[in-house]
């Protein structure tokens, strides 16, 4: 094979016998092949096939469609295989599932096909043609044609996963923003229009009367304005491109409403934070001061954050009634993606509470690479 841009063209390659048998191997023992491979999935509990959505039909085909394209290799009838892009478009298009397996999944999956292949070809060479080179040599040329394959499956698998992640993402914002705007603005404008029809009952008979309800209409409406303008510089600029505290601080005028105290309460130096982590801890955050927003029927809420060279920690608390242990919060959308965008960047997340003292979001994230989680 050679590569005509992003087309594959054949070439015949010479190949070993030994190389050549390998692939007759895989193709000849595939059953075998794949029954060690669903054993050790099994084994180590993989989503592949524990997990809802997948299907044995399924597995066995993606199995067999990499150790077919392994063993063209092995006879040298293909030099390489597909382009990374080729490979994600194919991906998605071929795709029957709502949503492909994680990329961790994928790889420890391909992991376990490549030592399934090699340990039955090695099992299945001739003693007497075969010597140690000969073994190591084929064992080496599995093992890179076998895991070649999965690499490519696994960053296409990976930009689908990312892409659903996003699809869903975008599918929260419209949520948020269409709560925020049912929440505070419509709220606005129903104060208005009530304000301005009572003016226009009270005009004559009460006139002092009806001038206060037009001036708390103008009020109104120009808060009403504000919001407004606050929602566009959110969808139109990065929330944190000013920085996290600035981005708190206008979190909590667009979200907390009035009458709820509320305040921000920040220590360290921002430029200790990559802009990647500062963006997912304002996601968290966020997401944390609508929840007790909506939920905590709180007086007040604060959020605070620390940073150190080290790490950064923060937290969102309320003064609400509370509940009596982590246990009675519901694991919804919203908590779950707080907590994977915490996990993501090997950092820890969880909500604490106890009657009468309200409610605590807490989230750590290490600044070091290779820092451990926190115990």
């Amino acid at each position: 094979m050679k590569e005509d841009g992003n087309r594959v063209v054949k070439q015949e390659v010479a190949r070993s016998p030994g190389l050549v048998r390998a692939a007759e191997t895989i193709e000849g023992r595939f059953g075998e092949i794949f029954a060690d491979y669903e054993r050790q999935l099994n084994e180590m509990g993989s989503l592949l096939v524990v997990g809802e959505g997948n299907t044995r039909e399924q597995l066995e085909v993606n199995a067999r469609d990499v150790l077919e394209r392994a063993a063209k290799v092995l006879r040298g009838e293909e030099r390489s295989l597909l382009a990374v892009e080729e490979e994600i478009y194919r991906n998605i298009e071929d795709s029957r599932e709502p949503l492909n397996p994680h990329p961790d999944e994928s790889f420890r999956a391909g992991v376990a096909l490549c030592k399934a292949a090699v340990s039955t070809v090695v099992c299945n060479m001739p003693p007497s043609s075969s010597s140690p080179e000969e073994v190591a040599e084929i064992s080496l040329a599995v093992q890179e044609i076998v895991m070649d394959r999965v690499s490519r499956m696994v960053m296409a698998s990976f930009v689908d996963y990312l892409l659903t992640k996003v699809k869903e993402t975008q599918s929260e914002e419209r949520r948020r923003f269409s709560r925020d705007l049912h929440d505070r603005l419509a709220h606005e404008m129903t104060v208005v229009v009530q304000s301005l029809e009572l003016h226009e009952a009270l005009a004559e008979r009460e006139p002092q009367r009806a001038k206060e309800r037009l001036e708390l209409a103008r009020q109104t409406s120009a808060n009403a304005l504000e919001l407004m303008r606050e929602f566009a510089r959110e969808l139109r600029e990065t929330e944190t491109s000013d920085g996290l505290r600035v981005a708190l601080e206008n979190l909590i005028r667009i979200s907390v409403p009035e009458g709820v105290k509320a305040e921000v309460l920040f220590e360290g130096k921002e430029e200790h934070m990559p802009d990647y982590v500062r963006d997912q801890l304002y996601m968290i955050l966020r997401e944390g001061v609508r929840n007790a927003v909506a939920h905590s029927g709180a007086d007040s809420i604060a959020v605070e954050a620390k940073i150190s060279p080290r790490e950064v920690t923060a937290l969102v608390w309320d003064h609400g009634p509370g509940f009596e242990s982590s246990e009675a919060v519901s694991e919804g959308i919203g908590l779950s993606s707080m907590r994977e965008r915490a996990e993501r960047l090997n950092g820890s997340f969880e909500v604490c509470s106890e009657p009468d003292r309200g409610a605590v979001v807490k989230v750590r994230l290490p600044l070091v690479r290779g820092e451990n989680r926190a115990n």
